[in-house]
């Protein structure tokens, strides 16, 4: 198990107060160290906000990316490697212009991660929602000759406020922080052959609680003097190495290889292990599957096993949605809001958080091999839109 970020939320002022970054720099700083004192590798500390549109708005488009500039260099300074700045929501006229700087955000800094609403509180995403946020993956595509912008960019159903997985983090009330895990190992030591699936959920359960807790308790003790602790998302993110793969910790469980029939009943398990285990928990608490993150899920996908589909079908009893999903450079506007509509109404009827990150990469076509240069992906074939 990793620490994969120690996400600080607060409210950055307006214009920028950075002693309040300051402090969020200190605070992390002493996390940090107590993390890695207890024996635990953290990759990165983040900072989240509230979403800019609302502490932004009447800015005009130039205010807005300068904002974003100066904020970036100032987490950088104290010792924060990453800031998101929240969700847009465009069921909000006021907010709904903020799509269109989008792309210029993206495209004029490197750490800055932004993320907008398809849907919220029980409400399903409209048509006219769709196609911008459609739009605005389509146009940030097009920032970089990879198409890596839309890293740093989300759509999300059902996000709630301290989620630490970026980049649909945002903060709300009171400085806090919450943990994010790079922790499939985990599923892997508790999974086993021949369990009933009861008896599968609490060997996990337990696994779970076993190794989280004691970092949990180490947060509390941190936090307690400055930071609202707001819990860790234990889902189970994966690394691109083969032994942080979700893919072959869940293919331990004995249903075949990930992809074939048996998958969903054996991502079910998991979750259900995930909502029961005895931790203060925050975020998704679900099942990651980012193509690009994991070597196992990139092997099955080149195999053939993997559709968008498939996916979307897990999300339906375990998952977070589809991440780091690589499509073609033509895939149509229409393809990615077919998309979008589905991961929306997933969210909708299930009441449950959901994100999609979708990156068409200019120039690949289907089947075609990607060529990321980036530590944390795993590069694999271009996925078709079925």
């Amino acid at each position: 198990m990793r620490i994969r970020s120690i996400t600080v939320g607060l409210d950055p002022g307006f214009p920028l107060d950075i002693a309040r970054i300051a402090r969020a720099g200190r605070f992390v700083t002493r996390a940090k160290q107590a993390c890695e004192e207890s024996g635990l590798e953290v990759q990165t500390t983040r900072l989240a906000t509230p979403p800019f549109p609302r502490f932004l708005a009447g800015q005009s488009h130039s205010a807005v990316i300068r904002f974003a500039q100066e904020l970036e260099a100032c987490c950088l300074s104290h010792g924060l490697d990453y800031c998101a700045l929240g969700p847009v929501d465009p069921r909000v006229p006021e907010e709904r212009r903020f799509l269109q700087l989008l792309p210029d955000l993206i495209a004029d800094t490197e750490n800055v991660f932004v993320s907008a609403f398809l849907g919220n509180g029980g409400q399903a995403p409209s048509s006219a929602i769709t196609h911008d946020i459609a739009q605005t993956m389509v146009r940030i595509a097009r920032v970089a000759p990879d198409g890596f912008g839309n890293l740093r960019f989300a759509a999300g159903v059902n996000i709630r406020p301290h989620t630490p997985f970026f980049p649909v983090a945002f903060h709300a009330g009171q400085p806090a922080v919450a943990l994010a895990l790079e922790a499939a190992d985990i599923v892997a030591e508790g999974a086993a052959v021949d369990l009933t699936p009861t008896e599968s959920i609490a060997r996990l359960r337990r696994t779970f609680e076993q190794r989280v807790q004691p970092l949990q308790q180490c947060m509390q003790h941190v936090a307690e003097r400055e930071f609202r602790f707001a819990g860790i998302d234990i889902s189970p993110a994966p690394g691109p190495g083969p032994d942080g793969s979700i893919a072959q910790a869940i293919e331990k469980m004995g249903r075949g290889q990930f992809g074939d029939p048996g998958t969903l009943a054996s991502a079910a398990l998991v979750t259900a292990a995930l909502q029961t285990a005895d931790i203060t928990k925050c975020g998704y608490c679900g099942l990651m599957l980012p193509v690009l993150e994991d070597a196992g899920l990139a092997k099955r996908n080149n195999q053939g096993k993997l559709r968008l589909s498939q996916l979307l079908t897990y999300s339906a009893v375990c998952g977070t949605g589809l991440d780091t999903i690589p499509l073609a450079g033509d895939v149509s506007e229409q393809q990615i809001v077919g998309i979008l509509s589905d991961v929306g109404a997933l969210g909708w009827k299930l009441h449950k958080p959901l994100s999609a990150r979708l990156l068409p990469i200019p120039g690949k076509r289907v089947g075609e091999m990607t060529a990321f240069d980036f530590p944390f992906f795993v590069n694999t074939k271009v996925m078709a839109v079925e």
